[in-house]
């Protein structure tokens, strides 16, 4: 069935379903809760909607995602990446984190010359998302970890 304005579609490689709201050139637009994306049409599925269908994710994803009924954290080690691997990363675990409902993140970094860290730190000061940045904790290791409110 093609994918029109009012159709459901779900976000492949996930378990996220969404109403499409608008169509434009080769992407759509897709109302999760009170989230909004435009993604390419390649990277949604149709998919028959009942009310009874989940319109967010209840398991875990593969790696460090956790479900938000669990009480811890949900985390994402960077350690082995470098900037450009992590920033990249890092972007995809925020709009996950904040795809499943998840408002408070840990990111492993190591704590090495500081490059790593130095560079999240950077990056997530200046992101729309973040809140708050948490830097030093006298019950964490905070040299190798930052955690994050979004």
């Amino acid at each position: 069935m093609p994918i029109s304005i009012g159709s459901y579609v779900r976000i492949k490689n996930q378990t996220t379903i969404g109403e499409v709201v608008d169509i434009r050139l080769d992407n759509v637009l897709i109302s999760v809760g009170n989230l909004y994306f435009y993604l390419p049409f390649q990277s949604v599925e149709h998919v028959d909607h009942s009310p009874s269908m989940p319109t967010k994710a209840k398991q875990p994803n593969i790696g460090t995602m956790c479900p938000p009924s669990m009480q811890t954290d949900p985390m994402l080690d960077l350690h082995g990446f470098n900037k450009a691997q992590a920033l990249l990363a890092l972007e995809k675990f925020l709009d996950r984190s904040l795809l499943l409902g998840h408002s408070r993140l840990k990111i492993i970094h190591g704590q090495g010359k500081g490059i790593l860290r130095n560079a999240i730190r950077d990056y997530l000061s200046n992101h729309p998302l973040v809140k708050s940045i948490t830097l030093q904790s006298p019950i964490h290791c905070m040299a190798g970890m930052t955690l994050i409110e979004i």
